[in-house]
């Protein structure tokens, strides 16, 4: 389950998409807000609702060359399997992450949340006409 909870950090730390009118740029900063507050509040189901269906793909994917019994699962179960493997402390770290240097273009997008010392990077996208996290890649340090 290590492997699992390592994946979940690497494709999924860091979008049920933004609700409603408003800008691009308020519908993507939603979008990334909405993907953090749900890990951090341990919600499987609605983190991956948060995601584009390729991150959720590419998730999924991840998580079962780690560990082969979720496959054939969805993301839903297999990001609640994830998220439990992560002590609640870290978790609360989520609560607090501030979406810095978000920038929109058309229908895509790019922002930055730190937790504790890792940055990590994000890509928001249109999906279906929503706003949700497309993709977030962590890394050490000063990022």
């Amino acid at each position: 389950m290590r492997r699992v909870a390592v994946a979940a950090c690497l494709l999924a730390l860091p979008g049920a998409a933004a609700c409603g009118g408003g800008s691009d740029r308020d519908g993507a900063r939603k979008a990334a807000e909405g993907y953090v507050r749900t890990l951090g509040k341990r919600d499987g189901a609605c983190t991956c609702a948060r995601m584009t269906k390729g991150l959720q793909r590419e998730f999924t994917a991840a998580v079962v060359r780690a560990d082969a019994r979720f496959r054939g699962r969805s993301c839903p179960p297999v990001m609640q399997a994830a998220l439990d493997t992560i002590p609640a402390a870290q978790l609360r770290q989520f609560s607090g992450a501030k979406i810095n240097d978000l920038k929109v273009k058309d229908d895509a997008g790019t922002f930055r949340y730190t937790l504790g010392k890792i940055n990590v990077n994000g890509k928001v996208a249109k999906e279906g006409g929503d706003w949700k996290v497309s993709c977030c890649v962590p890394n050490a340090g000063g990022g």
